[in-house]
């Protein structure tokens, strides 16, 4: 899944930098396409990113001519991935803008990642305001909370997103049950907002192991992994009442076993018996496992 990434304000920026740092990359092509549009001047030289890839913006009037400035940049993409914290009033100003606009140009699904304070220590009305205005203006809306570590969480959990619908030409390898992009955004399409779950595991090496006690452990671990994952949650909100879900599972083929990932839906029914749940595994390299859990269609916030 190839997205244009627009980090909006210094926050936004920053985490976009991350992906222009270490997102993932598919037979040598990165699946991120990073832009910065900053309010400050000043701020430009703190962005670790290419120069043509940073636009200082200082008005909503100013969107426009980045708007058409990306769009002769020659790469592809499948979807828009406007990022910002809530935070800042100029990235959303900018933003809302930007989502407008962006929507004349592309037909691509626009997902906005917002960042926003702890809760708790925020103004709940005031924070429903902001997210209800963004809300209307993006196909999907991805909620995080600004806790420590939270950007190497985003970076970690779309990393792993962003591998659906990617095909390793080199590795030549299918997973179990192939999940596209389409997968995703329509896991994520639907009223009220998202959250992102998200957990790894390294294997550890079992050379005497049978065959069948190995796939009992890579079943339980998938399964463990599973319950970390619901542990932490982008943030905190009423999943139990979701619409839709997506479980995506990555590493080594014979890490993933068809029991894990059923017995995972299992539990998802569980929880919710009127989910619409899409799943699937991406291959991988590497020593690790790693599951990413969507849930759409969310209402409500745990304050």
């Amino acid at each position: 899944m190839r997205l244009l990434t627009i980090g909006v304000g210094f926050r936004g920026a920053k985490i976009v930098e991350n992906f222009f740092r270490r997102g993932v990359k598919v037979n040598g092509v990165p699946l991120f396409k990073c832009f910065a549009v900053l309010g400050n001047e000043a701020q430009i030289g703190s962005v670790a990113m290419k120069d043509d890839r940073k636009f200082y913006i200082h008005s909503r009037k100013g969107v426009l001519g980045f708007v058409n400035s990306i769009t002769k940049v020659c790469e592809l993409w499948e979807g828009a991935l406007v990022v910002l914290s809530l935070e800042d009033e100029y990235a959303l100003e900018i933003a809302v803008e930007l989502n407008e606009r962006i929507r004349e140009v592309f037909e691509d699904p626009i997902i906005t990642l917002s960042l926003i304070p702890a809760l708790g220590e925020v103004d709940a009305i005031e924070l429903k305001r902001k997210i209800l205005e963004l809300r209307k203006r993006s196909d999907v809306l991805l909620v995080f909370e600004g806790n420590v570590g939270v950007d190497e969480k985003i970076l970690r959990s779309m990393n792993l997103l962003a591998l659906a619908g990617e095909v390793d030409l080199k590795r030549k390898v299918a997973g179990e049950v192939v999940v596209d992009t389409s997968d995703v955004f329509n896991a994520l399409k639907s009223d009220g907002f998202s959250v992102i779950a998200f957990s790894e595991q390294k294997i550890p090496f079992e050379i005497f192991r049978k065959k069948s006690g190995l796939k009992a452990m890579r079943t339980k671990r998938m399964l463990e992994l599973f319950d970390k994952a619901l542990e932490n949650l982008s943030i905190r909100a009423r999943i139990e009442d979701a619409k839709s879900s997506l479980v995506l599972f990555a590493g080594p083929k014979e890490e993933i076993t068809m029991e894990g990932l059923f017995e995972v839906i299992d539990r998802l029914e569980k929880m919710n018996s009127g989910i619409e749940i899409r799943y699937g595994d991406c291959p991988t390299g590497g020593r690790k496992v790693s599951i990413v859990l969507l849930f759409s269609g969310l209402k409500t916030l745990k304050f």
